[in-house]
């Protein structure tokens, strides 16, 4: 196999697109992110194999470095000749690869999780793993514009509010994770392995209605692109308006944290001169903010939405309970959150 070893090499058509994922990528990180180290997540299949020949493509033309990580989940007789198909790439490429074997369906039973759960957390531990050996900048996935329609619908199913209802991050700063192919159709990077000839290895579970995302991708995905063609545009238009009010409503609710009055034993009060002035919208991120820095554990929308009508109709002295044994109480001065010692 006879690799392209720089971007001139490649059709104009394929140029562009490597040059658009880039541009895409730097303005999601906010720097170039191919003048860094980065660690790319690759299965061997056609998403993350184009995005491995990108990358490195991209770091070469500007002075960045690329690592590959590749975890063999053993849920597939085949999936050994996934990893042997990854090291034979990544020689080709010149870039170092790291490997790890996992028994997956023995750490679900384990641990008694699913084996979606399960692969994600021993995929995520590797990948942190491999981060720190590298000292990488950036871990890359390769997630495209298809998973992104697959997770918003995802998220519609299991309720979930505006504005994570547009769908991953194409940016997580906290985790240094990076998808630069998410507004990249999959057509695209199947054709573009095809115009360097470059075979990738198919994964036969992604056919099974054994999972979740499988049976939204294998049939609910295509009914809506009969109704819309151009389902996939919208979507990505979607989670650009939903990054834009992510990024207002994260604004407004750092100046309310601004205005909460620390109290002894750790508590907080957001006050009634706060609330008064915020909308509900607000109020109600607001309150979730709060019981986030509190500590572990995720409030429920439904039990914020409760908080917030009781203050609406001053209900002092109710006392409302959330995950990992915080609380808030409605008092004549505002609302009182805290979380109990023993937690």
């Amino acid at each position: 196999m006879k690799l392209p070893l720089s971007i001139q090499e490649l059709d104009s058509e394929y140029a562009r697109l490597c040059l658009d994922i880039e541009k895409f990528g730097n303005l999601k990180s906010g720097t170039n992110f191919a003048s860094q180290k980065l660690l790319i997540a690759v299965s061997g299949g056609i998403d993350s194999t184009a995005l491995l020949i990108i990358s490195t493509l991209l770091a070469r033309k500007s002075g960045g470095r690329v690592f590959c990580a590749h975890m063999d989940h053993n849920l597939r007789e085949e999936s050994c000749q996934d990893l042997d198909f990854v090291e034979k790439l990544c020689s080709d490429l010149g870039v170092q690869c790291a490997c790890k074997s996992e028994k997956v369906n023995d750490y679900a039973v384990t641990k008694s999780i699913g084996l979606e759960e399960a692969g994600r957390i021993l995929r995520y531990n590797f990948f942190n793993e491999c981060m720190k050996k590298f000292d990488t900048s950036f871990l890359v996935l390769a997630h495209h514009l298809g998973d992104l329609c697959e997770d918003v619908v995802m998220r519609l199913i299991r309720g979930a509010g505006w504005p994570a209802l547009g769908g991953m991050d194409a940016y997580d700063p906290n985790r240094k994770l990076l998808r630069p192919l998410l507004t990249t159709n999959k057509l695209q990077l199947e054709e573009f392995l095809k115009s360097i000839d470059c075979p990738w290895r198919e994964d036969k579970s992604n056919f099974s209605d054994k999972w979740t995302r499988n049976r939204i991708r294998n049939h609910i995905i295509p009914l809506l692109h009969n109704e819309n063609p151009s389902f996939g545009t919208s979507i990505a238009r979607l989670k650009s308006q939903a990054d834009q009010d992510q990024d207002y409503w994260n604004s407004e609710i750092t100046k309310s944290l601004k205005k909460l009055e620390q109290l002894d034993g750790g508590e907080w009060l957001a006050p009634c001169s706060l609330l008064n002035k915020s909308h509900p919208a607000l109020r109600c991120r607001l309150f979730k903010k709060i019981i986030e820095k509190l500590g572990k554990g995720h409030a429920l929308a439904d039990s914020i939405t409760l908080l917030d009508n009781a203050y609406s109709a001053r209900k002092t002295g109710s006392v409302f309970q959330f995950p990992a044994g915080k609380t808030a109480t409605i008092t004549r001065k505002g609302i009182v959150f805290k979380i109990s010692q023993r937690y």
